[in-house]
């Protein structure tokens, strides 16, 4: 079990309104009345078109990470905001950060009260909050709760995503490519072709039903239905049907069609600019070449990703050539990249290593001449990072964990603030950019939901403000001698303009078919660098810097957004977000004790191997700091139950854990007595009880994801009433002169153990094509003993399991091995009349085709080669989506032996494995089948295994 906690040390706080409970740490409680007064505010205009009316939750506020994000999750029903304010104006638009996420999430609220309606409330009543979202998102799909969501956002605030056009643009680039994917393809997605994610297919599904029915209320109907017999396969589609006269296939296909159409009117009687386009493409893979910035070669230096490739640091020079510069760590995207010279800066995530709501947005530079990494700053919130001409200064912004946002200028080489702009008000900053001469910062402001384009003089901080932008979602500044280059949406086009900031006259610079983004000028001023959309991804490609080819910006006719305005309309608030009320709530501290207990799921349940039936209760308090279990377990296969209760606690450094089991056990175990094939049965009675610390450790600080966890526990096993069923005696048995001790069995007294586990993994990220990692490796150990000299039993065993990876010979072909040693104490010592040795489990894996015995030191390796076969992308009805075949050979070696009793063997085997990746009755959620021949060597007698997930039967 394990939570995303905060740090022991937090102070927290509480705001208590009628149907809110707000939790934020010490300090943050200017955000917390904000956000408190913006959710009472819009809670019955945003709930009004789901027709409800939810009742009181918790929102947590964290005011420590770096990532900008939020969530509304049940078990425990609660929301939890992340206060970073993303830097990328084509993410928040001209939105306030915890305003977006208030409308957007608060939205999330009210679908899951939706929810409870007929049998999902049913569901609810009888196993609580893990069964009703389970229930709840099998019946409705993920596109209606998040593009619902956008939706809303759209509607209530002045610059939500459906407003935005890069937020369609996938979709559009890839409609009007006549890539008219079929429903299953673009919700579920697709290994072959870049699809939009169901966010975008969401907005646009639920967006058109409004507007083709007029009715706002018109999904509240809709799920109604789904959720009142979520049970019932395809509700969701028969209750569009019911409702529409069309499923939700043709309710897609209805939709494509039409924004298709509005899309290619948006395109009549355009002419398109003529570029250069730079990089060179090998492959028809969906691939971005992103934020163009110049070098001193002449070529460009770019932040390359895609559906074959993660993100990485290319240079492309002017005649196309491709070198891969640097790997980073995980980005984070600003919406820009900065170059001067040889060096680039950018922004990456560092992670506290125990704490997962902490986390760091450092600032990383690189020299491409030198090749030499570097950390300028780090331990801080940094949003975007400019390099300065000369490179030894860069620009960024800082935000606190009180959300006090400053423009900072910061020295290349030590890392220290040189300069802070001062912002009194805390107007949100974003995307600064240093002019080419290198005295003057160039960046966006947003006061309110009004956006400007502001300069601060480098040398005294005098501020300027260039361009008031208001609504217009203007981006990405480059200021270059007289000239103010941005981005703009202004035609329903994303297209780069540019401002004659002495005429005060503003122009159209490109003419894009899909969009125009993040515009760079030449170091002598000649050509301007920038991305044009493209049928496979973005392009880099150049035009001269040329200003008597630009268009007067005024003679630019405004295309409206597909669905926003009608959206508005219907909710009939559009100015929502302009009058929320500023009352001064009551704060109080808030302990963590208090909500320790909080039962949230409960009633009967099983695992997904079913050998277990469970009736019991499950509690986690909302920040995630003590997670309870218990109840009573049926066990299928053994026909006994037990009594458990499990308790981690998560709030201090080191995790603890507690487990405790009493019941009934039984078992059987085959042996061989004269030639003959025995079985003999076992019954006992059991109460177990282990406790330890544990230390999961987030290391990752590269393009290696690497984890680690330490930890050690106590175990105490009393069996009573030991015997089995020939004899009526314990573990050590006689049949007819034979004997024989079953070790894995603990005979009546008490077995006290300790564990020891280490676990460490370090691979490298993966694209969205890669099976497993490039480059590789992890290691698992575990020692189990008995140094306690108060049990009746003697055992030893320490297990190793090591893998590493590489990569194949082609690109997404993956060459990997695993190995394992463990070696177990085995012995005939008696302590009086019995032996007292005791065999733990084991943990060490089988070569694929053989079962092995136990033995005294056992070996294993093992080698595979990992391959994609095909993306066939077909869907066999509303059943089975099928999206990639792959296979694996292996080739397999182990090797026991038991000194006790003068024994050894080898197995070996090889043999491959074809598997499918596929998403089943149209669930987002992908899963894995297939099949497994091996052949091993000893015995000659190949099997054929079904493997679900990586576990054969």
């Amino acid at each position: 079990m394990s939570a995303e906690t905060s740090p022991a040390s937090m102070n927290w706080y509480q705001i208590n309104t009628d149907h809110f409970k707000l939790l934020y740490p010490l300090g943050f409680e200017r955000e917390a009345q904000r956000v408190a007064n913006t959710l009472e505010h819009i809670r019955e205009p945003e709930a009004a078109s789901l027709g409800v009316k939810p009742k009181k939750i918790s929102i947590v506020l964290h005011s420590q990470s770096a990532v900008s994000n939020g969530f509304v999750t049940l078990a425990p029903r609660r929301s939890e905001f992340f206060a970073m304010p993303p830097q990328n104006y084509n993410f928040i638009g001209n939105n306030e950060w915890l305003t977006l996420l208030s409308s957007h999430e608060y939205r999330h609220i009210v679908q899951f009260q939706k929810s409870l309606t007929g049998f999902n409330k049913a569901i609810h009543l009888l196993f609580g909050q893990l069964a009703q979202a389970g229930m709840a998102f099998v019946a409705v799909p993920q596109w209606f709760w998040e593009g619902d969501a956008v939706a809303v956002e759209t509607a209530f605030t002045n610059s939500g995503r459906g407003r935005i056009p890069e937020f369609d643009l996938l979709l559009r680039t890839n409609f009007l490519e006549n890539r008219n994917f079929n429903y299953h393809k673009q919700y579920l997605r697709s290994y072959k072709h870049n699809v939009p994610d169901h966010y975008v297919l969401g907005y646009h599904m639920v967006s058109h039903l409004r507007n083709k029915t007029g009715n706002p209320n018109v999904w509240a109907d809709i799920t109604q239905r789904a959720w009142k017999v979520p049970f019932i396969p395809f509700a969701f589609s028969n209750a569009i049907k019911k409702e529409t006269g069309m499923h939700v296939n043709d309710l897609y296909k209805d939709m494509a069609k039409e924004i298709k159409q509005d899309w290619e009117a948006q395109l009549e009687d355009l002419s398109f600019t003529k570029f250069s386009t730079i990089n060179k493409r090998t492959s028809s893979a969906y691939t971005d070449y992103s934020y163009p910035q110049p070098i001193s070669n002449g070529g460009a230096v770019v932040l390359k990703s895609g559906i074959g490739d993660f993100s990485q640091l290319v240079t492309v020079t002017k005649e196309g050539k491709e070198h891969k510069a640097f790997v980073p760590g995980p980005v984070n995207d600003a919406g820009m990249l900065s170059a001067a010279g040889n060096k680039v800066v950018w922004n990456e995530y560092r992670l506290d290593p125990r704490w997962q709501t902490r986390s760091y947005s450092i600032i990383k530079g690189f020299d491409i001449t030198a090749k030499k990494t570097k950390v300028i700053a780090r331990h801080a919130r940094y949003g975007a990072a400019a390099l300065s001409p000369d490179g030894k200064k860069v620009a960024t912004v800082v935000t606190d964990d009180n959300y006090n946002n400053n423009l900072v200028v910061i020295d290349y080489e030590s890392g220290q603030v040189v300069r802070k702009v001062e912002n009194p008000d805390n107007h949100f900053i974003s995307m600064p950019r240093w002019s080419n001469d290198g005295k003057q910062i160039v960046f966006l402001q947003l006061i309110g939901n009004q956006k400007k384009v502001a300069v601060v003089n480098e040398q005294f901080g005098d501020l300027t403000t260039l361009f008031e932008a208001g609504d217009e979602n203007v981006g990405h500044p480059i200021l270059h001698n007289n000239f103010l280059i941005y981005n703009s949406p202004a035609s329903g086009i994303d297209n780069i303009y540019a401002m004659d900031i002495s005429a005060q006259r503003h122009y159209q610079v490109t003419s894009s078919k899909y969009g125009a983004y993040n515009p760079s000028v030449s170091a002598d001023g000649s050509t301007i660098w920038y991305n044009e959309q493209t049928r496979n991804g973005l392009d880099i490609v150049t035009i001269p810097f040329d200003p008597s080819t630009w268009k007067a910006k005024e003679m630019i006719q405004e295309v409206p957004s597909l669905f926003a305005e009608m959206l508005s309309e219907q909710e009939g608030q559009p100015a929502l977000m302009e009058s929320v009320p500023n009352t001064a709530y009551p704060t109080k501290r808030y302990h963590r004790g208090s909500g320790m207990i909080n039962p949230h799921s409960w009633g009967v349940y099983t695992t997904s191997s079913f050998n277990t039936l469970d009736l019991g209760i499950t509690s986690k308090d909302v920040l995630s700091t003590t997670v309870i279990d218990m109840g009573y377990r049926f066990d299928v296969t053994e026909q006994t139950g037990l009594w458990r209760a499990n308790v981690s606690y998560q709030g201090m450094y080191p995790v603890l854990d507690f487990q405790m089991t009493y019941g009934q056990r039984s078992g059987n175990e085959d042996y061989v007595q004269g030639g003959t094939l025995k079985t003999i049965n076992f019954d006992w009675e059991e109460t177990q009880i282990e406790s330890g610390l544990r230390i999961p450790l987030n290391l990752t600080h590269s393009k290696y994801s690497t984890r680690l966890s330490i930890g050690n526990s106590i175990g105490i096993t009393k069996v009573n009433n030991f015997k089995n069923d020939l004899d009526g005696g314990g573990r050590f048995i006689d049949d007819s002169g034979d004997r024989f001790l079953f070790r894995t069995y603990a005979d009546n007294g008490q077995l006290i153990f300790n564990h020891f586990s280490f676990d460490v993994f370090n691979l490298m990220k993966r694209s969205r094509r890669d099976i497993v990692s490039k480059w590789g490796q992890t290691l698992e150990l575990d020692y189990y003993s008995t140094p306690y000299p108060a049990g009746d039993f003697t055992g030893a065993q320490f297990s190793a399991f090591a893998s590493t990876y590489f990569p194949g010979l082609m690109k997404h072909h993956s060459l990997w091995f695993y190995g394992s040693y463990q070696h177990a104490l085995i012995n005939n010592r008696l302590v009086g009349s019995r032996p007292d040795n005791y065999l733990f489990r084991n943990l060490a894996p089988s070569p694929r085709g053989h079962s092995i015995s136990r033995f005294q030191d056992y070996y294993m390796v093992a080698a595979n080669y990992t391959f994609p076969i095909i993306y066939p992308d077909i869907a066999l009805g509303p059943v089975l989506n099928i999206q990639r075949v792959r296979g694996n050979a292996f080739a397999d070696y182990g090797y026991g032996q038991s000194t006790l009793f003068g024994f050894d063997r080898t197995y070996s085997s090889v043999g491959g494995e074809l598997k499918v990746d596929f998403n089943f009755m149209r669930l987002l959620q992908q899963f894995n089948l297939g099949v497994r021949y091996a052949y091993p060597i000893e015995t000659q007698s190949p099997t054929i295994e079904l493997i679900i997930g990586n576990i054969g039967f």
